[in-house]
């Protein structure tokens, strides 16, 4: 069949070449020497990119049409969709929200399908839920865990390149099915040749050869959509942040991040991060003890094990306050993905299990102190230190960063500073990320780099926080542990010791003035409820458990 189409092609270009003119023939002739000189080279340099990168370029370019083709489908879809439509009409909230959904599942299935960076971008969407659409965070939510799995004979290959030993030489046991895949790698469940259970997480075999290609893709993507929306442009934070990123890749520095993490957490018991097994571990391939749990965001399970919400968040504001106020050593991708919950093998009790250590920031000794009083400040709404130490770490509108920070209203004239959002709340963020995000944008450039991962690690626990209801207060919790981590860095002498455990009181009393206050004005307004004489004020009355 292709040799008769060739032949009949053949055929018609010589009867057409002998009845035109020579000038026509010529010019003819040399576009048909163009198009398949064109066409020999596309196919050569294709050959050529499969043969030498398994056709990495190709697949790149590929993930670059796919992300650009979803981009321009999901604008045209809001615009066509609420054309006409106002806030006040009717059909505009059934309508968005639907919008929402087709956005959100195009979203998640380019994520899937272009794998890697992608996933990481959409896992980090997902945690924005007090601002961005539900129909968005439902959704993304799938790509904590869910991801696209590899095929095992690129598992078994990989372990050849790296070990010189298929899983089943190397472990008693190998599960090839995957207990969970993630951005850069699958984890399996396995047994070693001694018979301790293990988990097994092995890296997307093209997964390095992609990075750069796909982190410069998403970067012109940002770029391009800065050019129409000149404020929304996160394209700095991923050029700032790329070594870091960059870092994830290699499994060996997560294990070394882990046991950091491990030795800066071991006074707190109820943290565990499991052992690194460093025989059966290489850049690609990480073992570690395998844990049974469940992820801090399943209620069902949680309720199951009987676990007290109130006291799991305490202990989850406490581990991270400890990294952010005093170590400086900070989990960044602390979504509940990472996160497990078990009973501890030997007393009982609740237990956080802290996974995925890839990426983590650094902060040095003077942004931690002033990190500490900034927060004490929050709490104690002391506009005059907010504004001294937001400047110390290079930030001039404290109130913007006090509200980053916060994830919330700042509420500098409240009787109280709590963590639970209203509707009133969410409106205001809502409001602030629309009219006012050049002035976040503002604030998030000028601040020391690697605070913009303690921000990412902010607002994932305050995420967590939220699904559980919003049980503990957020910000108090974690301003006790910053006043604790100026403490111990005040004991160098006798003078500092009494200025610093004059502080701490200080605090506690203002924070029980404040308390107070918030209790007769709450007592007050249930004795004019119960009377029938005041409406019943949901705000004050549903506050988060004082801890």
């Amino acid at each position: 069949m292709w040799l008769r189409f060739i032949a009949r092609n053949i055929y018609q270009y010589r009867h057409q070449s002998n009845s035109i003119a020579p000038t026509a023939k010529r010019k003819l002739k040399s576009r048909h020497i163009i198009l398949g000189t064109t066409a020999s080279l596309l196919a050569g340099s294709v050959t050529f990119d499969g043969v030498c990168n398994d056709f990495e370029n190709v697949q790149s370019a590929q993930r670059f049409v796919r992300s650009l083709a979803i981009g321009v489908s999901i604008s045209a879809d809001y615009t066509w969709s609420l054309w006409g439509l106002t806030e006040t009409d009717p059909d505009y909230g059934p309508t968005i929200s639907k919008v929402h959904q087709r956005s959100a599942e195009k979203i998640l299935q380019g994520c899937l399908a272009n794998g890697g960076l992608y996933i990481k971008m959409g896992q980090g969407v997902a945690t924005v839920n007090h601002i961005i659409p539900k129909e968005y965070v439902q959704t993304l939510r799938k790509l904590e865990d869910k991801c696209l799995t590899r095929k095992a004979e690129e598992v078994r290959t990989l372990f050849l390149d790296d070990f010189g030993k298929t899983p089943e030489e190397m472990f008693q046991s190998f599960v090839y099915e995957p207990i969970a895949a993630a951005s850069l790698a699958q984890v399996f469940e396995g047994t070693t040749k001694d018979g301790q259970k293990v988990a097994i997480k092995v890296q997307y075999a093209d997964l390095q050869k992609r990075f750069d290609g796909d982190l410069r893709t998403i970067l012109f993507l940002q770029d391009l959509v800065a050019l129409v929306h000149k404020n929304y442009n996160f394209g700095w934070i991923l050029r700032d942040l790329q070594s870091t990123l960059r870092e994830e890749l290699d499994f060996v520095h997560e294990g070394q991040n882990a046991e950091e993490c491990a030795r800066d957490l071991r006074k707190h018991s109820r943290i565990y991060v499991p052992k690194v097994l460093w025989e059966y571990t290489n850049k690609r391939v990480l073992t570690t003890e395998f844990i049974d749990g469940c992820k801090i965001s399943d209620r069902e399970s949680l309720r199951h094990l009987k676990i007290n919400l109130a006291k799991l968040d305490v202990a989850l504001f406490r581990a991270f306050a400890e990294q952010i106020f005093r170590t400086g050593f900070v989990h960044a991708d602390p979504h509940p993905g990472n996160i497990f919950v078990r009973r501890h093998p030997a007393s009982g009790e609740p237990q956080l299990v802290l996974l995925d250590h890839g990426l983590y920031g650094r902060l040095n000794g003077e942004i931690c102190h002033n990190l500490c009083r900034f927060w004490e400040a929050i709490v104690l709404k002391d506009q005059q230190a907010m504004k001294k130490y937001s400047q110390a770490l290079a930030v001039s509108d404290y109130q913007t960063f006090a509200e980053i920070l916060l994830q919330r209203p700042l509420e500098l004239k409240g009787a109280r500073l709590t963590t639970g959002l209203t509707d009133e709340d969410l409106a205001y963020m809502t409001k602030q990320a629309k009219e006012h995000f050049d002035k976040v944008m503002e604030t998030l450039r000028s601040m020391p780099r690697h605070i913009v991962l303690v921000i990412r690690n902010l607002n994932t626990i305050r995420s967590i926080a939220m699904d559980h209801g919003d049980l503990v207060d957020r910000p108090k919790v974690m301003a006790r542990c910053a006043i604790a981590a100026l403490r111990r860095t005040d004991r160098s002498s006798i003078r500092n010791f009494f200025y610093s455990t004059f502080r701490r009181i200080n605090f506690e009393y203002q924070l029980w003035k404040s308390s107070m206050q918030y209790w007769f004005i709450t007592s007050y307004l249930k004795l004019l409820t119960s009377l029938g004489r005041a409406p019943v004020t949901t705000h004050l009355l549903n506050a988060p458990v004082d801890v």
